[in-house]
């Protein structure tokens, strides 16, 4: 886990010009019995210094365990679209 905090905390540090947001638009929650599961379209907006900005999306879902009193998250994975005729993702379509 500290790994990956690690990388992320480089990528976002690279460019501190440039700002990165993240939204779950209709984001879904099921918890039972000590599991929950969240799954919805991951909406990821870069902000580029001089005003250009980048929208990538992509579907995520993210597996939360109850430990010692909170939550936990045990699996995550994302998907993004292919492009049939290529074989390319595409994370320039928008929903």
């Amino acid at each position: 886990m500290e790994a990956v905090r690690e990388v992320c905390e480089r990528g976002l540090n690279a460019s501190p010009d440039t700002v990165v947001g993240l939204d779950v638009p209709g984001l879904k929650i099921l918890a039972r019995d000590g599991l929950a599961v969240a799954w919805g379209l991951d909406h990821v907006r870069v902000e580029h210094p001089g005003g250009r900005s980048t929208d990538t999306w992509s579907r995520g879902t993210r597996v939360f365990e109850r430990r010692d009193g909170g939550w936990v998250m045990v699996h995550k994975h994302l998907s993004v679209p292919l492009d049939p005729a290529t074989g390319a993702a595409r994370t320039d379509l928008h929903p």
